[in-house]
Order: C-alpha cells, then structure tokens, then sequence
C-alpha cells in the first residue's frame, strides 16, 4: 500500500524568502513552483534524495487551509505525504477500516498528482497525505505558472 515518504509539507508566509534560505542554508532549489487555484496556494517542490520538501504559501494572507495553518499555529511543518500505487484502492482499504479520512475521493494534487488526506486523529495527530503521481517532479527545473 505505501511506498515510501513522497515529501514533507511545511506550511511558509513567503515562498520566495524561504527558497532563498534553502539555498543558502543547504544549498537546495525548486525542481517546480507552481501554484493551485482551486486550494489557493503556491508550492515549491524541492528535491532531497528520494524525498521532496513541499513548501506552501497561500496565495492571499489567510488564504485556504494553508493561510488558516499559518494564522493559528505560525510556520512549520503542515503534513507528511506517503506515495501510493493506486489511491482509489488506498481509500477503498482505509475506509474498510473505518480510518476517518479528510477526503472521500482523490483530489487534484501538485505536478499533476492525486492527492488525499488522512484525518490526523487516526495518526497520532500527525495530518496524514496521501500521493498517486503518474510523473515524478522533474529535478532541478524550474516552472512557475502564474495566473
């Protein structure tokens, strides 16, 4: 069912101030920067081995579930994502055991994924992703959509 770590969320008021502190603490950059409108946040892809670090801003202050994150418990780390082979048969498993999900079906995700969150009260309030890509995030180039 899970494959590995896809990445590691973290929640941050601004994406570039906190590109440039990857790179100049750890020398990491964005493979992709795109943002979702339909969510309201704008997301770096950063990779690190075989993990990314997802970092997160919403797109307007207070934005989403991202700007609220921000609003109540400051920056840091929002989620951890878990890569799976098939999310509908994830789910279809998860629900057989009465896990209480944040999504009931696959939703659209960053670079194309499909994305679905556990509740956190099943993880010892560690809020749970899960990840389906069906293409890895392309290392070390840059995209930025903007609308």
């Amino acid at each position: 069912m899970i494959k590995h770590i896809d990445h590691i969320g973290i929640a941050v008021k601004n994406l570039d101030t906190a590109l440039s502190t990857y790179k100049q603490m750890y020398g990491l950059e964005a493979a992709k920067i795109e943002i979702l409108n339909d969510i309201r946040v704008r997301i770096a892809f950063i990779p690190l081995g075989e993990v990314l670090i997802e970092l997160l801003q919403p797109t307007e202050p207070g934005a989403g579930r991202i700007g609220q994150f921000l609003e109540e418990r400051g920056e840091g780390i929002h989620h951890i994502a878990f890569r799976v082979d098939d999310i509908q048969e994830t789910l279809k498993v998860l629900k057989k055991m009465n896990i209480p999900l944040r999504d009931q079906e696959p939703r659209d995700g960053g670079n194309g994924s499909r994305i679905a969150f556990i509740d956190p009260r099943a993880s010892q309030n560690v809020l749970t992703e899960l990840v389906e890509r069906k293409q890895e995030v392309e290392e070390y180039r840059k995209w930025t959509l903007e609308n």
